[in-house]
């Protein structure tokens, strides 16, 4: 049985269907192969036996209505250095593979401009670097960081990435964490993995919010999920062995944030004025009316008769004795405390 030969529509000569690539376009339904022979379209792009030219690949591409597909076209540069071929005949036999045949042009990564004959990014992404705005806030939690570190731990991080780094190291950053030199790179690493998880989430909502083309991008959701559990077995390992975590902290105590346990802490440092002034808050008008509301109260639940307010006089009689033997045993130690001090100034008057 004879081939049936096909006429290439720009050199105008038959020539049999394996000199044609495969296109599944539905004006090529005939055949199922392309218009332009494949002789025709390398003497087009194809420069040397291992170049080609870009722009030219791009005008056929669009001619031919078959996409641009720069990860393909890098996979194809690639395989062509290893086998010594050329990239873009690779590329055009990497289009037939069951995954592409069916792209258009509108299919591709880039559109053109007909004027310029210029390459533009599909889907109207605007490029241009945008300035990212900082909150007052914002940029104290960046100095702070810097500051207590001596050194910027995020410097060769994304700059829109860089305000939420700062937020989020600085609630980590205390002093058992500043004094400890195994805790504190631990600390900086789990706040990056957070921050990549933050756009492996991301990346996983854009490809499952695309409804219509999930069933083919299920294999992407599963390694990035994968990539998440890694991620956070890896943070979650950092802050049990290091006691970042409230479950693993081996520095709290019990009572260590309520107040007395924080003067505690102030006073343990040696900071003066930590110290609660314990007159003032004694003496203050408002802790007196707050005492009498609940003494009243205390009065009105008792229901107490005459015995019992005879017991309680004898009982403050007994009490203000020994207050006043107290008070004047400490008025004589103050005496005799004020006359050695003056002895004592005295002695260092005559040096």
């Amino acid at each position: 049985m004879s081939k049936e030969y096909i006429v290439c529509t720009c050199c105008g000569k038959s020539k049999a269907p394996e000199n044609y690539y495969a296109s599944h376009s539905y004006i090529h339904r005939n055949n199922n192969k392309l218009s332009v022979c494949k002789d025709c379209i390398w003497s087009y792009v194809v420069t040397d036996e291992n170049e080609y030219d870009k722009e030219k690949m791009i005008d056929i591409l669009q001619m031919l209505d078959k996409p641009f597909i720069s990860a393909l076209l890098t996979s194809s540069e690639n395989e062509a250095k290893e086998v010594n071929k050329n990239a873009f005949k690779l590329y055009m036999k990497n289009l037939g593979l069951q995954q592409n045949r069916n792209k258009r042009w509108r299919d591709g990564d880039i559109s053109v401009n007909a004027n310029k004959n210029e390459v533009a990014p599909k889907e109207d992404v605007d490029t241009t670097p945008k300035e990212i705005k900082t909150s007052e806030s914002d940029e104290k939690n960046r100095n702070d960081v810097i500051r207590m570190l001596g050194y910027d731990p995020f410097m060769f991080e994304n700059e829109s990435d860089k305000v939420g780094l700062y937020n989020r190291l600085v609630d980590f950053l205390d002093e058992n964490t500043l004094e400890d030199n195994f805790k504190l790179p631990a600390v900086i690493e789990i706040v990056k993995t957070f921050n990549q998880i933050d756009k492996i989430n991301y990346a996983i909502s854009k490809i499952t919010s695309d409804v219509d083309n999930f069933a083919e991008k299920v294999g992407s959701v599963n390694s990035l999920i994968t990539a998440k559990e890694k991620m956070l077995k890896s943070v979650l390992a950092l802050a049990k062995d290091n006691g970042i975590s409230v479950n693993h902290n081996n520095n709290k105590s019990k009572g260590g944030n309520t107040l007395n346990g924080i003067v505690r802490k102030l006073n343990e440092i040696g900071l003066s004025s930590a110290e609660l002034n314990l007159f003032d808050i004694e003496t203050s008008e408002s802790m007196k009316q707050v005492a009498d509301l609940s003494n009243r109260s205390i009065l009105d639940q008792l229901m107490l008769d005459e015995n019992d307010y005879t017991d309680m006089i004898a009982q403050q009689k007994e009490m203000i004795s020994q207050l006043d033997e107290k008070l004047i045993k400490e008025e004589e130690d103050n005496r005799l405390l004020r006359l050695e001090i003056a002895k004592l100034k005295g002695d260092l008057r005559t040096l």
